[in-house]
């Protein structure tokens, strides 16, 4: 592989669920594991910076674009390796919902809860995805990346799984693929709740828009100050953790606005672009909102998204 098999200035926005970002001096899109190291190791050669994205749901690459390859790792058809029974191994290119699919149809237990997230199998690992208390980090027994050296292998303690955490997010690390371990279940069951939550999600959300769902992790509640914690109200706290969305609307964040940037009116943790949004547009509205829940709260927000 050279740099002639790279494409040249592509726009960044397209590929991301924000549509937020310049252009890419090199772009290249695989859905093939030893194309994607083999980009890696051309753009280390070449001392190049090199970002490898998967669906670019949670991803932010700024205005002036990125000055270096950014590999596209998404795609492909389902090729999960069923090793035991319920033990089943895939490419991290493969969007999640496809994975989820495949496990409710095969009666496997323990994503169901993922459902109507949107992304690939890559992110969610990086990101720890979970929702109603459940996380796909509980469910990874071993995690197969590239780490600028060599192809090895991560054990689930490696990973250092947390809330909407990973070590992937502080190692410049390449996540190839993953090994999970589910349970059997019934698949009439997991059927309803994966439906059940998808249709629930779309009632709430319209996901025609251009955003990346939540904006800023929810609070655990170690976090919260205590004399705050006795004010809110119970409905507001789930799994732990207080609802970020809550402390934003009553720090009016609805009203907020900044270019083609806002605040959904459907969800205080919903920042939107309108379509002529900028990525600096974005940052200063959410750091106008991190300042407004600091000054009124006391409590820092931390991003969900990741800034390129």
């Amino acid at each position: 592989m050279t740099k002639d098999h790279f494409i040249k200035n592509e726009p960044l926005a397209p590929h991301t669920t924000f549509r937020l970002g310049g252009k890419a001096k090199y772009f290249f899109t695989t859905n093939n594991k030893e194309e994607l190291v083999a980009c890696v190791k051309l753009a280390k050669k070449e001392k190049m910076s090199c970002n490898v994205m998967g669906g670019g749901s949670n991803t932010i690459f700024p205005d002036k674009g990125f000055n270096g390859l950014v590999v596209k790792y998404h795609g492909g058809k389902l090729s999960a390796k069923n090793l035991d029974g319920t033990k089943i191994k895939v490419d991290v290119c493969l969007p999640l919902w496809e994975l989820v699919n495949f496990s409710v149809k095969n009666s496997l237990s323990g994503l169901e809860y993922l459902s109507g997230i949107p992304g690939n199998v890559g992110g969610a690992v990086v990101g720890n995805a979970g929702a109603y208390n459940h996380f796909i980090g509980d469910l990874v027994e071993s995690v197969e990346i590239f780490d600028g050296q060599k192809i090895r292998q991560l054990a689930n303690k490696d990973c250092r799984f947390g809330y909407r955490d990973s070590i992937f997010k502080k190692k410049n690390w390449v996540i190839l693929s993953v090994v999970l371990n589910l349970i059997k279940g019934d698949k009439k069951t997991l059927t309803k709740i994966s439906r059940d939550l998808i249709k629930n999600r779309n009632e709430k959300y319209d996901y025609n828009i251009f955003c990346a769902g939540s904006f800023f992790k929810n609070i655990p509640l170690k976090k919260v100050p205590k004399a705050l914690l006795k004010k809110i109200d119970p409905t507001k706290i789930a799994g732990g953790k207080l609802s970020v969305g809550y402390l934003l609307e009553e720090v009016g964040a609805k009203s907020l606005k900044i270019g083609g940037i806002s605040v959904a009116s459907f969800h205080g943790n919903f920042l939107v672009n309108d379509g002529t949004g900028k990525t600096a547009d974005l940052k200063k509205l959410a750091n106008k909102l991190k300042t407004l829940v600091k000054n009124k709260f006391g409590i820092e927000l931390e991003e969900e998204v990741r800034f390129i």
